[in-house]
C-alpha cells in the first residue's frame, strides 16, 4: 500500500517540479522613469547625425481592397531635402518624388503629369492619403520617428508591451503625439500622431532593428490611419554618407 502511494506522489509531484524548474522569461521590471529630456535629445541627436542617406526597398500600399507592390529607391540629405522614384518593371523611374525644404514637385512620367508647389500638410496630403509633415516624411523615410513640437511631456511605462509610452502635449493639455520605446528607452517601435481634436492622424511603425555603422535602424516601416494600414515599406539597403549628385533636389515637367 505504502508503495502505491509512493507511485501516486510521484506522479503528482514530479511534472511540478519539472514545471518549476523550468526558466520563464522575466517580466519587465520597470525601475525609475528615463529622463525625458535625455531621450528627445538623444532622438533629435540620431536626426541631425544622418547628413545623408540612400535607400532600396519595396513598397507596398493599400487603397480600399487594393493591394499594391512597387520597387522604390530614395535618397536624402539635410536639411529637408528628399528624392523618391518609383521603379517600373525594367528599373526605369515612373514616379518622381521631391522635397525640397519647403517646396515639393511630383512627376509621374506614365502619364506626363507634373504638380508643384508648397510641401504644406493639406498639399503632401493630396497625393500621400497622410496629414504628414514634409520633415516628418523625411524622417520617417531615414528611419527616425517625427517628433512634433511640445509644450510639456509625461513618461510611464507601457501597460501590456514592455518599455515605455512617452506622451508629448501641447498647451492646456492637449495630447499630440504618443511615442512607444522599447525597455532601454532609446529605440523607437511605434508613434502615433494626434490632430487637435485628438483624433489619430496616423501611425508609424518600426520593427525588424539592425546596425547600419553607428545607428539602430528598422528594416521594416509600416504606417496607418485609424481605418487601417495605408503602406508597408521594406528597406532592403540603406546607406548613410551618400554622395548626392548636383541637381538631385530639382525636377522639371517631362
Amino acid at each position: 500500500m505504502r508503495s502505491y502511494f509512493t507511485f501516486v506522489f510521484a506522479v503528482l509531484f514530479f511534472p511540478l517540479c519539472i514545471l518549476g524548474c523550468i526558466q520563464r522569461p522575466k517580466a519587465f521590471q520597470a525601475g525609475p522613469s528615463p529622463d525625458i529630456g535625455r531621450i528627445i535629445g538623444s532622438l533629435e541627436r540620431d536626426k541631425n547625425d544622418l547628413i545623408s542617406f540612400g535607400g532600396v526597398g519595396r513598397l507596398k500600399t493599400v487603397r480600399g481592397s487594393r493591394l499594391k507592390s512597387v520597387r522604390i529607391v530614395w535618397i536624402g540629405c539635410q536639411p529637408q531635402h528628399l528624392r523618391v522614384e518609383v521603379l517600373g518593371p525594367w528599373g526605369q523611374p515612373t514616379l518622381t518624388f521631391i522635397i525640397d525644404k519647403s517646396r515639393f514637385y511630383l512627376r509621374s512620367s506614365q502619364d506626363n503629369r507634373f504638380f508643384k508647389g508648397d510641401a504644406t500638410v493639406g498639399n503632401l496630403s493630396r497625393f500621400l492619403s497622410i496629414s504628414v509633415r514634409a520633415e516628418d516624411l523625411f524622417g520617417i523615410l531615414s528611419g527616425q520617428p517625427p517628433i512634433l513640437p511640445f509644450h510639456h511631456a509625461k513618461i510611464q511605462a507601457s501597460k501590456g508591451n514592455a518599455g515605455w509610452l512617452l506622451c508629448l502635449y501641447k498647451k492646456w493639455g492637449r495630447l499630440t503625439e504618443k511615442i512607444w520605446l522599447k525597455e532601454d528607452a532609446k529605440v523607437v517601435k511605434r508613434v502615433e500622431v494626434f490632430d487637435a481634436w485628438g483624433d489619430m492622424q496616423y501611425r508609424v511603425e518600426f520593427s525588424e532593428f539592425h546596425h547600419v555603422e553607428s545607428f539602430f535602424l528598422p528594416h521594416r516601416i509600416s504606417i496607418f490611419d485609424k481605418k487601417g494600414p495605408l503602406w508597408s515599406l521594406t528597406v532592403e539597403e540603406f546607406l548613410t554618407k551618400v554622395s548626392i549628385p548636383d541637381g538631385a533636389f530639382t525636377l522639371e515637367p517631362g
